[in-house]
């Protein structure tokens, strides 16, 4: 049961840290929230994409703290996604992930989610982003901002 547990937070923290990826690519915008799942669905599109995004947190200086923290975030967002699927969905992001198929959104995408689990999925994804940028200085929100400025700049199709 245990060593089941720990695989599923290794397993966790890695999805975790690509839905991360694919959380800052998408800032959040002042939709309705009950937009198409185009919104929630179009953080990540490209393994590129998320590299670049990876990258923008990397320049951030973060200390082990805020790494250590942000680490803990990602597991326990991924818990609580985890727990929104089913346990067939469940085995079905996990596979993909595990053996690095496709980015874990375009996982997401394709496991034909409810209106109800788009949702929660997105406010459980909004959560984390604000968690995570409340570990910021200010100084790394500004160029975390910066970084997002110069990413809507230029075309990403």
């Amino acid at each position: 049961m245990k060593s089941k547990f720990n695989f599923k937070l290794i397993l966790g923290a890695a999805a975790i840290a690509i839905f991360a990826a694919g959380c800052q690519l998408s800032s959040p915008t002042a939709t309705a929230p009950n937009d198409s799942t185009e919104e929630a669905t179009n953080t990540s599109s490209t393994a590129k994409e998320i590299a670049q995004a990876s990258g923008k947190w990397s320049d951030l200086d973060l200390t082990d703290a805020q790494k250590a923290k942000m680490k803990q975030i990602r597991a326990e967002t991924q818990t609580k996604i985890l727990d929104v699927l089913s346990y067939d969905q469940q085995e079905k992001f996990k596979a993909a992930v595990q053996g690095k198929q496709e980015p874990s959104m375009k996982v997401l995408r394709s496991l034909n989610l409810s209106a109800e689990q788009k949702q929660e999925i997105r406010d459980i994804q909004r959560a984390q982003r604000q968690e995570m940028q409340a570990i910021l200085t200010p100084e790394q929100r500004a160029k975390l901002k910066e970084n997002r400025g110069s990413r809507k700049q230029t075309p990403s199709n």
